[in-house]
């Protein structure tokens, strides 16, 4: 009887069973063939650009697959990504090195003649010497983010890192700036594995090489093959950036480059060594010669400011093959390059010009 009756319970219930294995393999097969592959396989953590030594922002690295020499990523997006301070050296009294890491496999992925741009929170009023105000004037910069264009001095060849330059301005040293610059302030409180906020690329000119240059996505109408370029202070980390493409680069023995750059003092000179070893190595191709508004005696070079016979000697004439690059800060590029570009025949379509801020 128990076995009669326990096989008649089997039987009895084998219809259900069976349509419940049907039931679950349906499910297993509409997951899988529907679901499964829209689901991200993990979910990044909260906090994941938050900073280590070696913390990046993972999530955003993958939008960019750029492929640079060597076959390394571009790392810039044009989105906001964090990257940590890896080595910070000294190398002057009021200018310091910087080196910041990339992800592995990776270069900053900069074209030449483009910048980044680094972001840092606005200083609060305990930070400045009167409230609401910037060196004495109204502050425009009233959001709680404030940003600055950098050019770095490395290129893309350098994998896993990127360096800046920077001419840290300090308050209460110049009468005329006494809360000193914001960002070059921010930059030199930086400890290893701090992380910073960069966005990039950005800028209206770029160098598309072998004398090919755009504007505003514009290509030139002739290839340039003279350039002549005039740079103020940290105006110079573009130039040295076009000189090393040019010259280290590319194969056309025929492209010649000059520069004029204009400091305060001999000691205010940035990547001076790197200037003239490039001069020494491609002789005939790059002139350097330097302006100071203040010289030591056997200065050998020229001193005060940019000048009409200065540019007249030292940079190429207008012409169709010419083009003359100007970086510095707004009051040397507009009272002391343009008017003069001008007064020897370089109409504003001969030169093309960025504006500095601290």
């Amino acid at each position: 009887m128990s076995q009669e009756g326990g096989s008649s319970g089997i039987f009895t219930t084998l219809p259900g069973l069976l349509v419940g294995v049907l039931a679950a393999a349906a499910v297993i097969w509409i997951f899988n063939k529907y679901i499964k592959g829209a689901v991200p396989a993990t979910v990044p953590k909260a906090g994941s650009t938050k900073n280590n030594n070696n913390t990046i922002n993972n999530t955003t690295q993958e939008k960019n697959t750029a492929v640079k020499q060597g076959g390394a990523k571009g790392f810039l997006n044009r989105e906001k990504q964090q990257v940590p301070l890896l080595e910070k050296t000294s190398v002057s009294h009021d200018t310091i090195h910087l080196r910041f890491g990339l992800p592995q496999g990776h270069c900053l992925g900069l074209p030449i003649g483009k910048h980044v741009k680094i972001h840092c929170p606005n200083p609060s009023d305990e930070e400045r010497t009167e409230s609401k105000k910037w060196n004495g004037r109204d502050d425009a910069e009233t959001t709680p983010e404030i940003q600055r264009s950098y050019t770095p001095v490395s290129s893309d060849d350098d994998v896993g890192h990127f360096d800046l330059i920077i001419k840290v301005y300090k308050a209460g040293v110049k009468p005329q700036f006494p809360d000193g610059g914001k960002m070059s302030q921010y930059l030199d409180k930086l400890n290893v594995g701090d992380n910073i906020t960069i966005q990039g690329p950005f800028g209206l000119i770029e160098y598309k090489g072998e004398g090919d240059f755009e504007y505003a996505r514009k290509k030139l109408p002739a290839k340039k093959t003279n350039i002549g370029m005039i740079a103020g202070g940290t105006g110079i980390t573009p130039m040295l950036q076009l000189v090393r493409a040019i010259l280290e680069k590319e194969s056309n023995p025929q492209t010649k480059l000059s520069l004029v750059f204009a400091n305060q003092t001999e000691s205010d000179i940035l990547v001076r060594d790197r200037l003239e070893d490039l001069e020494k190595r491609f002789p005939g191709r790059f002139h350097l010669w330097y302006t100071l508004d203040n010289a030591n005696p056997g200065w050998k070079y020229s001193t005060g400011f940019i000048n009409k016979d200065m540019i007249s000697a030292h940079l190429p004439e207008p012409a169709e093959d010419s083009l003359v690059l100007l970086c510095g800060p707004p009051p040397m590029i507009k009272f002391a390059c343009e008017p003069n570009l001008e007064a020897l025949g370089f109409k504003k379509t001969d030169y093309l010009a960025c504006c500095l801020r601290r």
